[in-house]
């Protein structure tokens, strides 16, 4: 074990240590109590309730929730389970944040390695070690750390499987897949993408309709006891989470939205009053019943500010800022968001510098460009937010990595031709 260790390369552990670092420096310096005041209060508490309780709630303590997936209170009820519910278990529930932080830094590296160099690697890795809002959500009790952590391990291991057809390299991607479920529903078409890059692969047929089974299988076996616990609490079948008609009606006041109407916050107390016996989950249901009609009615009145209200404007609400609610050590919003500019852009155009100068590598730069289309037109469709982002940040900086060895390769072979003698 000692000799694994000691046999890291400096390219991992130095972005690794650096992140942890900076992460914990958070911790220290502000204390387990930092907090959004928002949807990580909300998990907290859910934690607390279901380890005191044994039942799974969300904001409202008198009905079962299925307005958020189980996997973060799950996880943080087993934290508190251990350290308890007070200052310490809050601390242990933050640095297990921080733990899957790192794990994000050292599988963006993995992934740089793999497709490019350790150079690649641990330039990606490092500038995500460094980046100040992503190291502030991994200070929250929130989906952004498990998630991301999932998804650069989901990636990994799925450019694997596209070379190797293992089954524990398939194991791994189904595993992840189905830990980053329990964290957030809007993942759960990643399969399909993942299927259009092992049909550039040229995967074989028989091992696919095998582990294919397979995976059908554990998703049954994992989301089985979800659905029959949803049932029986709504009697309807909810395969993920039921909370889609608020984030969607939210949707429908962004850009040229807003002129149609009453204030999303008149409308929600409209069916509250309307419906005062209805749970949360039917009232999300009549929400995504408003969202549509606003949608239909935007649509009859001016076509083209429907479109470009879903297409071009939800899109720079998106993209234009990075997620820095709460600013750390003096460094303001401003700087971070000139910041997030400058990395943005650096990404977009490695991006196109890597089709053009790693042509052998166009089946994975496509596949993590549909990562960047799926989530992007999935917000789009609902409520677009920067925080919804968040996950894929490590993959721009994967480009700004392999961008950086492909530089660093035409330099090396610039310096290697001057230094070879002249033909005579």
């Amino acid at each position: 074990m000692f000799t694994k260790i000691k046999n890291l390369s400096p390219w991992l552990w130095v972005p690794v240590l650096a992140g942890f670092a900076l992460r914990l420096a958070i911790l220290i310096h502000y204390g387990p109590g930092l907090n959004l005041n928002s949807d990580d209060v909300f998990y907290i508490d859910s934690a607390k309730y279901l380890l005191a309780e044994g039942k799974l709630v969300y904001v409202d303590h008198t009905e079962p929730t299925v307005h958020i997936m189980p996997g973060l209170p799950f996880l943080i009820a087993g934290v508190f389970f251990f350290f308890g519910t007070g200052t310490a278990g809050l601390a242990a529930a933050k640095l297990l944040m921080i733990l899957l932080g790192c794990v994000s830094i050292a599988g963006v590296y993995k992934i740089g390695e793999r497709l490019f160099s350790p150079v690649a690697g641990s330039v990606a890795a490092m500038i995500l070690a460094l980046y100040v809002p992503i190291a502030v959500s991994d200070n929250l009790v929130a989906t952004e750390a498990p998630t991301t952590a999932a998804f650069v391990l989901f990636v990994y291991f799925s450019l694997r499987l596209g070379d190797t057809y293992s089954m524990k390299d398939f194991f791994w991607v189904i595993g992840t897949y189905l830990f980053m479920i329990m964290f957030r529903p809007t993942v759960a078409l990643f399969p399909l993408l993942l299927l259009v890059y092992l049909v550039f692969k040229a995967y074989p047929l028989k091992i696919a309709f095998k582990q294919f089974a397979i995976a059908a299988a554990l998703l049954l076996l994992v989301l089985g006891p979800w659905w029959a616990r949803n049932y029986i609490a709504y009697d309807a079948f909810i395969p993920l989470s039921g909370g889609a008609g608020n984030p969607m009606l939210l949707g429908t006041y962004q850009a040229h939205g807003y002129k149609y109407g009453p204030t999303s916050r008149e409308v929600i107390a409209e069916l509250v009053e309307k419906y005062p016996d209805a749970s949360r989950y039917q009232q999300n249901i009549y929400q995504m019943e408003v969202a549509k009609e606003r949608i239909e009615r935007m649509r009859e009145h001016n076509p083209e500010w429907l479109q470009e209200t879903y297409t071009i404007k939800k899109f720079e609400i998106q993209w234009k800022a990075p997620f820095y609610w709460i600013e750390v050590f003096g460094i303001t919003a401003e700087k971070v968001r000139a910041a997030y500019q400058v990395l943005i852009w650096t990404s977009v155009a490695s991006f196109f510098l890597l089709l053009a100068f790693k042509l052998n590598r166009w089946r994975e730069l496509l596949y993590l460009f549909l990562f960047f289309a799926y989530f992007t037109v999935m917000n789009n469709v609902y409520f677009a937010y920067p925080r919804y982002n968040q996950p894929l940040m490590p993959f721009a900086f994967l480009f700004i990595g392999g961008a950086a060895h492909v530089f660093g390769l035409a330099f090396s072979n610039s310096r290697q031709k001057k230094s070879s003698p002249s033909e005579i």
